[in-house]
This record gives structure tokens, C-alpha cells and sequence, in this order.
């Protein structure tokens, strides 16, 4: 996927490309031809190069694994050395007439302003990064974007991979929980999404479905999944930020204990070593100081099942709920 200042990818291999693409000038011909302004003109002719097109645009995609690309990359990828010219069929193509009624591909800044404005605000924050800065400016009413630099989404393909997503979080530990962290959610995804920006789009389309919502919390942003793979979420409220406050104390109360587990095993060693030289004294004052952190590994044992007691009731009651 080209981003604004790189240079454009070269020609697509030949098995991007169909039988015809070197061997019938005359179809191809006609496939590079413009389209007409009016599709009443001749639709038959009309639809016959739209399902072409996207049919070739959408498999190269497809074996690349990508979500989304850019006229400039479609221009230079589908080059016809036999005719000496550049794909220009897209930039003739009205922009009424394109993509977003064929449902197949889709601007970005129209994708992004079809899903619910208080996400794209919350996206603000998250992509303003170079490469998303045009595409924002769409959205937010700023300047123009380069029609070349134009970012296209394969639509097919992002739902697919956003249903991925959906499912790699049912399958995991963290799905114990409806609400997650939006970091944790981004390294169990890591091998799914390559970049953040695919990351965040395929959010986006959770968000469009109302499989996910975002909040930030304390300079944290969480994420809330539906329960069930045809339920939609509900807002964020006070119990989930409360649940997944006491998951945060689980897991840093976890983390202690075994900082603290380890330090008791360094002060048991250092007794033993301090025994062997024969230094007795420090020896016991070694052995004293196990003895506490001992102590206050049993203090935080204490209130780690206490928090875990409280989740395991609020699992209980949620799974009572759902029955």
C-alpha cells in the first residue's frame, strides 16, 4: 500500500493478471478505454469493464492480504507494456457511479465518515500519524487530497479480516471479560494486522457493526466487545469500567507476588551462602527479611482473592444472565 512520499510500487506480476492482458489487443483495448460519463450511454459496456476491473483489483488484494490501496498503485500496477499505457480507466470513472453504490471498494474518508462520528473523533487522536493526515483532512473538511495519493479500501476483504479479528478475541484469554485494554487488543492482533493503520481501520469496521465501542479511561483507551458472534455491544457503563478496573489490580497484584516470590528466593540463597562463608549474622538478618516478604506476599495473596472472588462472581452472574 503506497503512503504519501513513498514511491509506488512497480508493475503487478503476471499472475495478477488474466490470460488476455498480452494476448487480445482488441479486448484490451476496449478494457482501457474510458468510461463513459453517462452509464445510461451503454450499460452493458458499462458493467462489463466495472466487473473487470474491480474483479482484478479485488483478487490482487486478496493475494497480497491487503485491506486497502491507492489510485497510484492501481494506476502503476496494472500497466500494459504491450500498449505502452497506465490503467487511467479509475480516474475516468464518475465519481457518483463508482465504487461506493458497487459496494466492492470504498474511499477511505468515505468509509471512515460512515461510521459513527464519536469513534472518528476518538480517531483523531489515534491517527493523526503522517500517512493518515490527508485522509483525516477529508473527513474533518480540510484541504484536498492528491486524486493519485487517494486511499481505496477492498471492503470484502476488510470485513473478512475484521470478523478475524473478532474471532481471534473469542478464542483468547482475554475474552474472559468483555472490556480489554486497546494495547493488549493490539499485540494479540499483531500477527493479523502488519500495521497500525490496518489495525485501527479493521476497529472501525467492528465499530460500524456494533461488535466493538471505545472509551478512554484515565488516559487509557478500552475496548468493549459484544457477547456472542450475532449480539451487538451495548454501551460502555460503570460496571464495565469497574470490572475491568479490578482486572487491572488482578493482574498487578499477580505481577507482585512474583516480583516479590523471586526476591524471598534471592534472600533464602543469600542465607545459605552467608551460612557456608560462616557469617552467621548475615545469615539472619537474611533469613528476617525473607520472613517479611513473606509476610507481604500473604497480605497481597489475601487481596488478590479477595479481587478474584469478586470477579468470579460477577462471571457467575453475567453467565446466569445470559442462560
Amino acid at each position: 500500500m503506497c503512503s504519501p512520499g513513498e514511491a509506488p510500487p512497480g508493475p503487478a506480476p503476471a499472475g495478477d493478471l488474466p490470460p488476455e492482458w498480452e494476448t487480445d489487443d482488441e479486448r484490451m483495448a476496449f478494457l482501457f478505454s474510458a468510461f463513459k460519463q453517462s452509464r445510461e450511454v451503454n450499460s452493458t459496456e458499462w458493467d462489463s469493464k466495472m466487473a473487470f476491473w474491480v474483479g482484478l483489483v479485488l483478487a490482487r488484494g486478496r493475494r497480497r492480504g491487503a485491506v486497502r490501496t491507492c489510485l497510484r498503485e492501481l494506476q502503476n500496477g496494472f500497466e500494459r507494456r504491450g500498449g505502452g499505457r497506465c490503467a487511467d480507466w479509475l480516474c475516468s470513472v464518475p465519481h457518483e457511479l463508482s465504487f461506493p453504490r458497487r459496494g466492492k471498494l470504498q474511499r477511505e474518508s468515505d468509509f471512515m465518515a460512515s461510521v459513527d462520528s464519536s469513534w472518528i473523533s476518538w480517531g483523531v487522536g489515534v491517527f493523526i500519524l503522517k500517512p493518515l493526515k490527508w485522509t483525516l483532512s477529508s473527513v474533518l473538511g480540510d484541504s484536498k487530497i492528491p486524486e493519485e495519493e487517494e486511499v481505496l479500501i477492498y471492503v470484502e476483504l476488510l470485513q473478512e479480516k475484521a470478523e478475524e479479528v473478532y474471532r481471534l478475541y473469542q478464542n483468547s484469554a482475554l475474552s474472559s471479560h468483555p472490556v480489554v485494554a486497546l494495547s493488549e487488543l493490539r499485540s494479540l492482533c499483531a500477527g493479523l494486522c502488519p500495521d497500525e493503520r490496518t489495525f485501527y481501520l479493521l476497529l472501525l469496521q467492528l465499530q460500524k457493526e456494533k461488535r466493538v465501542t471505545i472509551l478512554e479511561q484515565n488516559g487509557e483507551k478500552i475496548v468493549k466487545f459484544a457477547r456472542g458472534l450475532h449480539a451487538k455491544v451495548s454501551p460502555m457503563n460503570d460496571v464495565d469500567i469497574g470490572v475491568y478496573q479490578l482486572m487491572q489490580s488482578e493482574q498487578l497484584l499477580s505481577q507482585k507476588v512474583e516480583s516479590l516470590s523471586q526476591e524471598a528466593e534471592k534472600c533464602k540463597e543469600d542465607a545459605r551462602s552467608a551460612c557456608r562463608a560462616g557469617k552467621k549474622q548475615l545469615a539472619l538478618r537474611c533469613l528476617k527479611s525473607k520472613r517479611r516478604t513473606e509476610r507481604r506476599i500473604e497480605e497481597l495473596h489475601s487481596k488478590l482473592d479477595a479481587v478474584q472472588g469478586i470477579l468470579d462472581r460477577i462471571y457467575a452472574s453475567q453467565t446466569d444472565q445470559m442462560v
